[in-house]
Order: C-alpha cells, then structure tokens, then sequence
C-alpha cells in the first residue's frame, strides 16, 4: 500500500464520517454528557490531590497546596518589605531635611 492510496481511504473515510460526527457534537445530548465527564474529571483530580496531599503530610512533607501557600506568604512579605523600604527613604530624606535646617 503506497501512502496516496492510504492518504485515499483515509479522505473517504472522512467524508463519510464527518457529517454525521459534526452533527453529533452539536446535540444537547453531546453537551450534557461532556459537562458531566468534565465534573467528574474535575472531582476525579481533586480527590486524587486529597489523597496525595494526605500522603505527602503523612511523610511530613509539603504539597501542592504549601507551595501555593507559601508563595502567597512570600509575596506578601515582599510588598511589606517594598512599602517599609519606602517608608524608610521617606523617612530618611525628611529628618535629612530638618538636619540641613537646624544647621542653617
């Protein structure tokens, strides 16, 4: 078999099937039954997340939901650490200001 005679009996399959393949993705039926596989799919892989979290815990070491948790934590330390940084040139270039007018 020669790849055109392949590349042949694959468009006639095509052209046979896809009509009726179009026309079954877009019933109700087809969206119902795909939510429900993608809610499953999405309960699947959090309870499977649950469980390997637990495991994770049970060696006493950290999941997926720690390092999440972690980097919030890490962002937030570093904004505090931004605005005190601020806070001290401010603070700085204030009392610089009243030492440049004491000595006047």
């Amino acid at each position: 078999m020669s790849v055109p005679t392949v590349r042949g009996a694959y468009d006639a399959i095509e052209r046979m099937l896809a009509p009726r393949l179009e026309a079954l993705v877009r019933t109700k039926q087809y969206a119902k039954v795909t939510a429900a596989l993608a809610d499953a799919r999405s309960s699947a892989g959090a309870q499977a997340g649950s469980v390997a979290a637990c495991l994770l815990h049970a060696y006493n070491l950290p999941a997926g939901t720690d390092i999440s948790r972690l980097g919030r934590q890490l962002g937030e330390l570093d904004r505090e650490v931004r605005e005190l940084r601020l806070e001290l040139a401010a603070y700085a270039e204030d009392r610089g200001e009243e030492l440049a007018d004491a000595d006047a």
